[in-house]
């Protein structure tokens, strides 16, 4: 199993709809399997995981990741519904503000 990095909008987004179970299913899924979902052209590595909502509310999302190397941590980025327009301008946004965030550990 590998480190996983949650930016702060897929954690917001995905304990919105999922709740703190679902996030957590997602984060090990990506955990055990990095190369999970498809890999992004043109986006240095970016991949996009699709993940199906069941129960009161039947969605696709998609989640983006960034699954770095074996010895770095997976970035989970944020994550969209289906059909969500302009999410590579999105990602980009999150991805620039987040380089101007001050982490605390």
């Amino acid at each position: 199993m590998r480190s996983v990095i949650e930016y702060p909008e897929f954690v917001k987004n995905a304990v919105k709809e999922f709740g703190e179970k679902g996030r957590e299913e997602i984060v090990s899924l990506l955990s055990q399997n990095p190369k999970a979902g498809k890999k992004m052209e043109g986006f240095g590595g970016i991949r996009r995981l699709d993940w199906h909502q069941t129960g009161r509310r039947n969605h696709e999302y998609k989640v983006y990741f960034h699954p770095g190397n074996k010895n770095l941590p997976i970035a989970v980025i944020s994550m969209f519904k289906k059909g969500e327009k302009l999410i590579m301008e999105k990602l980009i946004e999150i991805l620039i503000h987040s380089k101007n965030m001050e982490i605390d550990y």
